[in-house]
Formats: structure tokens, C-alpha cells, sequence
């Protein structure tokens, strides 16, 4: 399990957030607490608000009671309402309105700051329209019996009708306020006929409604909403609303689903704190609508900058704490750094060695220390990779060059002469390869020379098995004409073919190698359609491709190899390159075979002035 490491930054840092965090629980514990009392005081001032503004709609309510009462009783309006017009007398009507309005209505309210009767619809169809006394027509009457101002059960209850737009008027002022209004009536009964004789028509416009209450919406912050038992809107400080003639469902079925006076009221996008105070007089409902946010909104404004000043006191911390990090705790991390590489593998990383101090000391023996391993390393890779170039030797000593060379030509000058041409090209070929193999000595040769050695090898094979396999090379000699390798690399892959796959065949067998760059890597992959080798024998093939000790083949079968197996190859690739497994192989019984083998892309560049190649150098470059 990963251990988590706290350097002495991070715990500094962990400390200032820490402290940060406590100031921050404290803030906000005494700030909700003020919020909290902040909300109970403006709840009072709501509650005072709403229950003032309702007082007011009350006194307007009266007001218009009591005249209608008045009116009620008066004889000598009476005389008017027996009155009927025809067609030829609207002149007259209106004439009976203006004296009746002047001598009645305003003779009664000399400062002219009483609600007025609007209009009187006799128990004969006639109306009486003191609001636009041109505007008098049987449609208005008809809008007006709509309502249901005539409708007996009403006996003399005064009666109110949600807001409307006001049809007692002809021309529309062009202020909603005042275009709209809440209609009253009441029917009228005379107990010296002994029947209803008239129904008084109140026109109370919005704009004097909200005239009540203006101010409690200043106080309140909010928004108010006179609407009648029912939920339906008589007037509001929300305009849009007055616009529409209705409040929005949802909100008037929870008001009339309410179970207290005072709540809150959540929904998807905010919340509103909720007041309500309902009429004794005619029933309606004052409801002050307030947002939460306009309650707090000045405290939570001050809990933000606060949190703002203390994230730039912690900003300047961090900043003084980088600065002194930057100083002193520098050289730590970059020798702490360094450690963590040479655990990684890299042995030159070493640290700048700068001040006299007692950090710069173990900077110094530090460098000291890791000069020292790596002295040790290199030697000893060194004397590794000098033990298998004089194993290699030993192997290519086996065979005297010279003697060879000369023997083989004597072989072709003789079967010329004696008339075996073939004889002669075969004892080339052979000559060639191990012209090819010793290389002058070198271990890293040209693909092409390697690609010369392998061609040789299979036209020798080629004699000897005659039209028993074909051999397909697929390599693109332009990609490659740069490129270097370590010498007997393909003819030990091609010989693996020959070695497992040729004896017992009863098929022709096929053998493609296919040689190309993926990468930063030059694949060297083998198929052939060979008998393939056994489980037990590919996988001890396999343990010895991985430097395993692997008990000793049959004589017969070590015979039969060159003496430079897949194994040795592999054993060089990760000697001189470092690949840990660059060999794969598969095999299926009865089937064939694939190799995949896998080099660094090297170019003379990349060698040394002595033709070879510095591992430890390639991966400090890298």
C-alpha cells in the first residue's frame, strides 16, 4: 500500500487551512445567529405592515358602505328611479345624471376625497353611469347583470367582484392602475314600497386600492396581494399581475391551503417568507410576499466580504509561505527529488551544490555518494558486457578464418575444374557467411550486412532441402540503408525454422520474414507454416529465451543447431540495449511458428568512436 508523504509545505499549507476553517465556522455561526434575529424583527415589521395596510382597505370598505346606506334612504333620489327613457330622451337621461351627480354626490363630499357612487341600475333596466355618463348603454347594463349584481339571494349584502378592466368608461386612461377596477353592488330596498326598487354600483379603481397600501411595500420589500376569499386578485404592487387580472394558481391554492397565517413558501428557484391577515369587513386577504434573500440580503453582502478579506489574508500567507519556501526549503526538495530518480534507476542525478551550510554539506556527500555507485555500476556492466564479447569470441574462434577462406576457394577452383559448377557456388556461399559473421571484429553492423549474412545462409539451406520451403524477405531496403544491428541476429531467428519445423513435414513450408520499423523500434517478425513445437518444448525454449537454466537437449538435437540460438540472441539484445524481454515467441503443434524480435532504431550517430554502443549514455540523453 502507498504510504501518503507530508512534506513540510503541505503541512504548513494543511495548517493555514486549518486555522482558515475555524474562522470561517466561527463567522458563520455568529452571522447565522444574526440572521436568524435579524428574520424574527423583520417578521414583526411584516406582520405590522400587512395588518396596517389591511386596516386601511377596511376604512375604504366602510367608507363605502356607509354611503351606499346613505343613499339608500333618500327620498328624493327616489324620484329618479321611477324614471324611464326612450330612445329620443338620451338627452335627457344624461341630463337627470349630471344634476343627480351635483346634487347628491358632490353636495355630500365637498373636499371631493369620498368614494362616490358609480352608478345606479333601476329595477326598469335603467342605468345610471356617474363614472362616464356617455357611456350608458345597454351593454354596460348587460356587463353589469353578468356580474351577477341583480341575483336575489344577494338580498342587501354588499358584494365584490374580483379586478377587471373598468367597462364603465369609454376611453382607457392608458395606466393599467387605472384602467383596471374591483366592481361592489348592492342591492337596494325600499320599505316604503315594499320592494327592491335600484342596485348601487361601486367602481373602485386599482390605483386608489393601491394608494392603501403603498407604502407597506416599501416597508415590506416585497410584493402585496389583496385578493377576496376565493384567491382571486382585487389588487397587487406587482404590475405584471395587475396586467394579467389573477395571481399564479400554485400561489393561490397555497394560500387557500394554508394552515397558519405566517410561513414560509419554498420553491424550485427561491424561497419567501409568507404573511397573511384577512379581513373581518368584506373577507379580503392582505398578503405580503417576501423574498428570503431581501430579508438577509444586507448581512449575507457583509458574511461575503469578510470571507473575501480572509481568502486574501490566506492568499497572502501562501505567498510569504512560498517566499520563504523558495529560500530554505528549495535545496531539501531538489535533493529529495534527486533521491527519488536514482530509485528510479537514473544514477546521474546529481544537485547543484550551492550555499555553506549544513544542507549544502549533504548536497556535497550526496554527489559524493552517487558518483561512487556509479563508478561501481559501470564497472561492473563493463566487466559483463566484456565477459559474453569474449564468450562470442571463443565461439567465432572455433573456426580459423583464414584457413577457412583459403580451403573454400580451392573447393570452387576444384569442382570447376572437375565440371560441379553447383558444388563451387554452394562452397561461395558458404565462404561469404562466415566472411559476413566475423565482420572484422565488430559487434554492431549494418542491417544490410546482416540481411547479406541471412540471404547467404537460406541459399545454402536452399541445396540442401532444394524446393522443401520458400523463404519471402519483405524489407524496404530504403528504411533500412541507415540503420545498424548487432551482428548474427536474423540467420539464429530463420535457423529456429529449420531446426523445429523442416523434419517430419509432409508439406511444402513457407517461411516470411518481414523486417520494419514500429516505433522507436526495428521488429524483426518470422512466420512459418513448420511442424511447430511441442508445449513441453516451447516452453522450455521459452525459460531459456529468459536466461533460465534449463536442462541440457538430446545431443542429436544440438547438432543440429549453428550454436547461436534464440536464447543467445536474446541474452545480447538485453546485454547491449537493455530491452528486458526482446524476444517472443509462439508455436502451435502441427501448425508453425512466429517470432517477434525487437532492437533499438540505431545509426552510426549512436555509436561510440570505437563502433560500439553506451547504454548508460543512451538513457541519460534520454
Amino acid at each position: 500500500m502507498k504510504r501518503n508523504h507530508w512534506n513540510i509545505k503541505k503541512r504548513i499549507m494543511a495548517g493555514f487551512v486549518v486555522v482558515l476553517a475555524v474562522v470561517s465556522v466561527v463567522v458563520t455561526l455568529l452571522f447565522r445567529q444574526t440572521e436568524n434575529k435579524l428574520r424574527v424583527e423583520y417578521r414583526k415589521l411584516v406582520q405590522s405592515s400587512v395588518e396596517g395596510a389591511m386596516h386601511r382597505l377596511d376604512m375604504l370598505v366602510r367608507e363605502v358602505y356607509s354611503i351606499s346606506d346613505y343613499f339608500a334612504f333618500n327620498n328624493q333620489l327616489e324620484r329618479y328611479l321611477d324614471k324611464t327613457y326612450t330612445d329620443e330622451q338620451v338627452h335627457v337621461k344624461r341630463a337627470d345624471v349630471i344634476r343627480m351627480y351635483r346634487d347628491f354626490f358632490e353636495a355630500s363630499d365637498i373636499l371631493q376625497k369620498r368614494q362616490k357612487i358609480s352608478g345606479i341600475l333601476t329595477t326598469k333596466g335603467v342605468l345610471f353611469n356617474f363614472e362616464d355618463v356617455n357611456c350608458d348603454g345597454s351593454e354596460v347594463a348587460e356587463q353589469l347583470i353578468a356580474l351577477g349584481i341583480n341575483k336575489p339571494e344577494h338580498l342587501m349584502r354588499f358584494c365584490w367582484y374580483p379586478l377587471r378592466d373598468n367597462f364603465m368608461v369609454q376611453d382607457a386612461a392608458g395606466d393599467v392602475r387605472k384602467d383596471k377596477a374591483v366592481f361592489g353592488s348592492r342591492r337596494v330596498y325600499s320599505v316604503w314600497k315594499s320592494a327592491y326598487i335600484c342596485t348601487h354600483i361601486f367602481c373602485i379603481h386599482e390605483e386608489d386600492l393601491y394608494e392603501t397600501y403603498q407604502e407597506s411595500v416599501v416597508e415590506t420589500k416585497g410584493e402585496i396581494y389583496i385578493l377576496d376569499e376565493n384567491g382571486n386578485l382585487i389588487s397587487s404592487s406587482n404590475q405584471e399581475c395587475v396586467q394579467r387580472g389573477a395571481v399564479d394558481e400554485t400561489f393561490r391554492k397555497k394560500l387557500l391551503s394554508r394552515t397558519e397565517d405566517d410561513f414560509t413558501w419554498k420553491t424550485r428557484s427561491e424561497n419567501f417568507e409568507i404573511c397573511v391577515r384577512q379581513s373581518e369587513v368584506n373577507n379580503w386577504m392582505t398578503v405580503a410576499v417576501i423574498p428570503q434573500k431581501n430579508i438577509t440580503g444586507e448581512v449575507n453582502a457583509l458574511y461575503l466580504r469578510i470571507y473575501v478579506v480572509l481568502i486574501l489574508c490566506l492568499i497572502g500567507c501562501v505567498v510569504i509561505l512560498l517566499r520563504m519556501y523558495q529560500g530554505f526549503f528549495t535545496p531539501v526538495n531538489e535533493l529529495n527529488q534527486a533521491m527519488r530518480e536514482v530509485q528510479m534507476g537514473n544514477l546521474n542525478a546529481y544537485v547543484k551544490e550551492t550555499g555553506r551550510n549544513e544542507i549544502a554539506d549533504m548536497m556535497r556527500y550526496y554527489n559524493n555518494m552517487l558518483r561512487s555507485i556509479h563508478v561501481h555500476v559501470v564497472e561492473k556492466l563493463e566487466s559483463e558486457r566484456r565477459k559474453k564479447e569474449l564468450e562470442l569470441e571463443v565461439l567465432v574462434s572455433q573456426i580459423n578464418p583464414h584457413f577457412l577462406y583459403n580451403t573454400l576457394e580451392n573447393i570452387v577452383w576444384k569442382s570447376n575444374e572437375a565440371g560441379h559448377p553447383d558444388i563451387g557456388r554452394l562452397a561461395a556461399m558458404l565462404g561469404r557467411m562466415y566472411r559476413l559473421s566475423t565482420s572484422g571484429g565488430q559487434i554492431i553492423i549494418p542491417v544490410k550486412h546482416e540481411i547479406e549474412h541471412l540471404v547467404a545462409y537460406t541459399q545454402i539451406q536452399k541445396n540442401r532441402y532444394g524446393d522443401a520451403f520458400d523463404f519471402d524477405l519483405q524489407v524496404d531496403h530504403e528504411e533500412i540503408r541507415k540503420l545498424m544491428t548487432l551482428k548474427i541476429i536474423l540467420q539464429p531467428i530463420i535457423e529456429n525454422s529449420f531446426l523445429h519445423g523442416m523434419e517430419g513435414l509432409d508439406r511444402k513450408m513457407k517461411i516470411r520474414m518481414k523486417i520494419r520499423k514500429v516505433g522507436d523500434r526495428l521488429e524483426i517478425k518470422l512466420i512459418d507454416n513448420g511442424l511447430g513445437i511441442t508445449k513441453q518444448r516451447l516452453e522450455k525454449v521459452r525459460r531459456k529465451i529468459h536466461g533460465e537454466a534449463v536442462a541440457e537437449d538430446t545431443q542429436n538435437e544440438q547438432q543440429r543447431s549453428s550454436g547461436i540460438g534464440l536464447h543467445n540472441v536474446a541474452a545480447r539484445i538485453r546485454l547491449y540495449f537493455g530491452i528486458e524481454d526482446p524476444v517472443k515467441i509462439s508455436s502451435i503443434y502441427h501448425v508453425g511458428t512466429i517470432i517477434i524480435v525487437q532492437i533499438p532504431i540505431l545509426t552510426k550517430e549512436d555509436l561510440d568512436e570505437r563502433g560500439e554502443y553506451d547504454l548508460q549514455n543512451h538513457k541519460k540523453n534520454q
